[in-house]
């Protein structure tokens, strides 16, 4: 009949509720440091004359600050962001590359806003593309040479890091183009090349240990999220959880080949100083001491990109289990 038809359905109905309150009750929820989006450090810095004079604004994750002067950026000791907005300065020519990071707001505070930026650099024909992307690490500054030549150089990548998150919690829309063509300023000039351009979410939770005599870093791989957005998702997408998934994950059915190891040419200074590449060596169980995580507008790779793909992001949070 159908009132015993309306009777199981609400028994199931229960017994689904029950069943999800109680795997609520069995995690909780941990905010990351200045991800709620809601504190910046502004940095204004004023370009050398044969660049035209203009002073651009920087924009960095941090507690909030505003910096009137040149100089290189030294974040706190509590803040583990940097981000693609920085300060350069080669023989003795000074800019900032801005506009790719961006607070927005939203509600009562405000959003991350990454986004690709094409800027001319007003040297010659020179151009740069820009990514929109925040990091767990620090850059550099001022940057130079190397940051063109080899521009992961001036990153030191990650920030020490001793937890087991099952998963990153966030609040994220984006708008990404449907054509299959990307920007490149590689050679300087822009150029058209084929691809198509994604915005793109990682995570490695690294055990890390340096060589006392070479100085060499090495790590293996204990945690991995890996997600990129291809598509456009014109409204927020609130308290999304992205799995991180424990050891080794090369044999899952949906491996990709961009999450293995060393996809990316990560640098770190090691106890010497010296910038030196994090040297991944496999897969383990190990206990994390080191998070690299990454956020930005694009995967097509250094100064390329598909010009204004944007990605929205909020709220970061760490979803835990709860011990018994």
């Amino acid at each position: 009949s159908i009132q015993l038809a309306m009777k199981k359905w609400l028994i199931a109905l229960g017994l689904w509720a029950m069943g999800h309150a109680l795997l609520v009750a069995e995690q909780y929820i941990e905010p990351i440091v200045y991800g709620d989006m809601d504190q910046w450090v502004v940095r204004y810095i004023t370009e050398s004359k044969i660049l035209g004079g203009q002073t651009k604004t920087l924009y960095t994750l941090g507690a909030t600050d505003t910096i009137r002067e040149n100089g290189a950026y030294i974040a706190a000791n509590d803040n583990p962001w940097g981000c693609s907005d920085t300060y350069a300065k080669c023989f003795g020519v000074e800019t900032a590359m801005s506009a790719s990071v961006v607070p927005e707001p939203r509600g009562y505070g405000y959003c991350c806003r990454l986004r690709n930026v094409l800027t001319k650099l007003n040297i010659g024909d020179m151009h740069a593309m820009v990514s929109g992307t925040i990091y767990t690490g620090h850059a550099i500054e001022p940057l130079g040479l190397q940051a063109k030549n080899k521009p992961y150089t001036a990153i030191d990548f990650g920030t020490p890091f001793t937890g087991h998150p099952i998963a990153l919690m966030l609040d994220y829309k984006a708008l990404i183009s449907e054509v299959d063509s990307i920007t490149s300023t590689a050679n300087n000039k822009p150029e058209k090349i084929a691809g198509h351009d994604c915005a793109v979410i990682y995570i490695y939770l690294q055990h890390r240990w340096e060589d006392k005599e070479t100085g060499r870093v090495y790590a293996r791989r204990v945690g991995t999220l890996y997600e990129r957005i291809c598509e456009t998702i014109p409204e927020w997408r609130n308290n999304h959880q992205l799995p991180i998934r424990w050891g080794d994950i090369s044999d899952d059915p949906d491996f990709q080949e961009y999450e293995g190891l060393n996809q990316v040419d990560m640098m770190t200074r090691n106890s010497k100083g010296k910038m030196v590449r994090i040297e991944e060596l496999g897969w383990s169980k190990d206990e994390p001491t080191h998070i690299v995580m990454y956020i930005s507008s694009s995967n097509a790779g250094v100064f390329r990109a598909c010009e204004g793909n944007t990605l929205w992001v909020d709220n970061l949070r760490w979803v835990y289990e709860k011990e018994e």
